[in-house]
């Protein structure tokens, strides 16, 4: 692999994976709708030849098209946070799928632990040029609108944490830099396509230990409040698609489909505790000074 495209590079682990990749010496193509994502990216990596990026509609092929010149595989992330649009993903995919048949790319989908049951299954559906890679919920400072990243805001900012899921069940979380890396590899790897693989991540533990130990990293109480009752009902009602979305997130460790063959990687999962503290440290560095 000498060139490869990330899509939506906004969604946090893009920007993990353009790391990884550009770390690796692979000409990179960042694509995303946001001015503001790509300058940013740049500020990240000011001059760097292994860059280039493409502003454009993830949902328009014709666009992703002249911009995936010489790619030879297209990385893309759903479900890795909780606000996808259910079209917006399927036209995403079926873009994505259009311009690899075109020039004859491979494709890399990161899948989360977020998409209810069925939901654009058609459009996921693994091809013999796919990797289709199931992921328990990522985290890391640049990966937002995830139920963890806005309780660690809480913590950050002192705050009570509320959960609507459930704070006891065990999960398993990834570190972003890990899944960037097992991502990359299995890219790499010719035999690894035309299959659904599965990256189990650390050890499971609760979202109520997990924050605990964000509250010891960022040297704050940690305060949870459960939602529950009418404040739940409400939201449901106003948002159908959450009762799916927490239905499917408090499957606790079945949160990952288990069809997956598991992938361990070259490299030592992210200990959470390390994890979650430089997560932390790097929020506090990019939050607004007073």
């Amino acid at each position: 692999m000498k060139k490869a495209m990330v899509v939506r590079t906004g969604k946090g682990i893009g920007k993990a994976l353009i790391e990884r990749l550009i770390g690796n010496g692979i000409d990179v193509v960042a694509y995303s709708g946001s001015l503001r994502k790509l300058e940013k990216l740049e500020e990240v990596f000011p001059g760097s030849p292994h860059l280039r990026t493409a502003l454009g509609d993830v949902r328009d092929p014709n666009v992703l098209l002249s911009a995936a010149e010489g790619v030879e595989v297209i990385f893309c992330c759903v479900y890795t946070t909780y606000d996808e649009k259910p079209d917006k993903v399927r036209r995403m995919l079926e873009a994505v799928q259009s311009v690899s048949e075109q020039i004859g790319a491979k494709v890399v989908i990161m899948e989360g632990v977020y998409r209810p049951t069925g939901e654009n299954e058609h459009a996921l559906h693994v091809k013999e040029w796919y990797i289709r890679l199931a992921v328990p919920e990522i985290y890391g400072a640049g990966v937002t609108d995830t139920l963890l990243h806005h309780s660690l805001k809480e913590i950050t900012k002192g705050k009570t944490v509320k959960l609507i899921a459930k704070p006891s069940v065990k999960r398993r979380f990834l570190y972003a830099p890990d899944a960037a890396q097992a991502a990359v590899e299995l890219a790499s790897q010719l035999d690894s396509y035309g299959k659904p693989w599965l990256i189990q991540g650390g050890p499971a533990i609760s979202t109520e230990e997990l924050l605990t130990i964000a509250g010891s990293a960022a040297n704050m109480p940690v305060r949870i409040e459960k939602v529950a009752g009418l404040k739940l009902r409400m939201l449901q009602w106003y948002e159908p698609r959450v009762r799916k979305l927490l239905d499917r997130y408090d499957q606790g460790c079945g949160d990952i489909r288990e069809s997956g063959l598991a992938y361990a990687g070259s490299f030592a999962v992210t200990a959470c505790e390390e994890g979650i503290a430089a997560t932390i440290q790097e929020m506090g560095e990019n939050s607004p000074r007073p």
